[in-house]
């Protein structure tokens, strides 16, 4: 008994690209950092070519906060654009931030765009990084070298 279930398993992970899972964590390009209890994963600019000065372009990542109690993500700098939107669950701006539960954590990697760069200053090209700061209410501050990546495909 434990021994089908065992290959049953280790089956699973022979699954490739396409397993249901692969949709689910889309494997990008992006950086990961931490601060305090909170926890940043695959943070990238989310284009397929040069973002043009003046355009504005999705930052995506998963914000993960392993505090017990809630912080919220109170502002995103970056001297690559004349500055960052913070954007609650259906894509209106967030004057309040982006809150971030105990124990739980914001994905927005391939759902809805949370965060968005606003007048891009200067080309930035595919294989360019871009340094970013991120400002949380409890956990401080964090600044990344973001890298430019195509996203994992269409948003619904």
């Amino acid at each position: 008994m434990w021994a089908a279930a065992g290959i049953l398993v280790l089956g699973g992970c022979a699954a490739g690209q396409e397993a249901e899972t692969a949709e689910e964590t889309p494997d990008v390009a992006g950086v990961d950092g931490t601060v305090g209890e909170v926890s940043l994963d695959d943070v990238f600019l989310d284009a397929e070519d040069t973002v043009e000065a003046g355009a504005s372009v999705p930052l995506r990542g998963v914000l993960t906060n392993d505090a017990e109690q809630a912080d919220r993500l109170v502002g995103v700098s970056t001297p690559a654009a004349e500055s960052v939107q913070l954007l609650d669950e259906s894509g209106a701006p967030s004057a309040d931030g982006i809150e971030l539960p105990a124990g739980g954590q914001v994905e927005a990697v391939s759902g809805a765009v949370r965060m968005q760069l606003e007048g891009v200053t200067a080309p930035i090209a595919p294989t360019d990084t871009v340094s970013v700061t991120f400002t949380f209410a409890t956990a401080g501050e964090v600044a990344l070298d973001v890298p430019v990546a195509p996203g994992p495909g269409p948003v619904d």
